[in-house]
């Protein structure tokens, strides 16, 4: 990729909160991958509190999988990633979703309502079978990652957008096709009203400047001077900086005082 694709690419992101690289997975990289994902899978200790009848979904595949590990930090990922992020990266979670025939809707979210981060992480989807209309593919709402984290209601287990999108694209997307997207971008998924299943696998990169408190040591580096980085470490420079705690210090005093109430009554 060329310097001006590079530019490019990193004008559009900003622009439109999202960019779609067409086959920048082979079908057999593909294959194998969604292969070492079932085999991962299997080692998880209990399902996804997401999962909805024949939507399923395998979360931190990736802890349990040295493949997995080696695959999301492989040069043209980092290479990608990097114009985008900044050449500094972890790994803050992983999961791949199984959308069978019949399988349910998810509601237009923004990510950041879910794990109530202060800051943006970068969600790099990878489509494993193709996205149809029909089958439950990806619907974006372009821009809306410019407009902060909106608000959300409490329904069932999901935080579902209270308002409207406008001007909503859906992604048509191949076996092997890559969208990169902001995790304040508003996006959904219907139900799948074809007869096959629907696969696609997500990675949410962090900047090492940003830290997740709910994230425990040990962290999974992907990328250090823009260069590929696997490796767990104890700590990182977001986690261990004190403006990064203290953006959190108000939802820890609400649930330390919950606990406290909790355990006087």
């Amino acid at each position: 990729m060329s310097v001006e694709e590079r530019i490019d690419l990193r004008t559009e992101f900003e622009t439109q909160g999202y960019i779609i690289v067409r086959k920048f997975f082979s079908e057999d990289e593909v294959d194998e991958l969604r292969m070492e994902i079932k085999k991962a899978g299997e080692s998880l200790e209990k399902p996804s509190g997401l999962n909805k009848g024949d939507l399923i979904f395998y979360s931190n595949v990736f802890l349990k999988s040295a493949y997995i590990q080696a695959f999301i930090t492989q040069e043209k990922v980092v290479d990608l990633l990097k114009d985008i992020i900044g050449n500094d990266f972890w790994v803050r979670w992983d999961q791949c979703v199984a959308k069978g025939p019949g399988g349910a809707a998810f509601p237009w979210h923004q990510d950041n309502a879910y794990n109530k981060l202060k800051d943006r992480h970068f969600q790099f989807w990878v489509g494993m079978t193709e996205m149809t209309r029909e089958n439950g593919g990806l619907w974006l709402q372009p821009g809306s990652h410019r407009n902060g984290l909106l608000p959300h209601r409490k329904v069932e287990n999901h935080w579902v957008c209270e308002l409207e999108p406008e001007n909503e694209v859906f992604i048509s997307a191949e076996k092997g096709d890559v969208v990169l997207f902001s995790s304040m971008m508003l996006h959904h998924t219907k139900k799948n009203r074809s007869n096959s299943d629907r696969w696609a696998y997500v990675v949410e990169y962090m900047s090492l400047d940003h830290y997740d408190p709910l994230a425990k040591p040990p962290f999974f580096i992907a990328a250090e001077e823009g260069k590929p980085c696997q490796k767990f470490v104890q700590s990182y420079r977001g986690y261990s900086n004190f403006k990064n705690r203290m953006k959190y210090i108000g939802p820890w005093l609400k649930d330390r005082t919950k606990r406290i109430r909790k355990a006087l009554a």
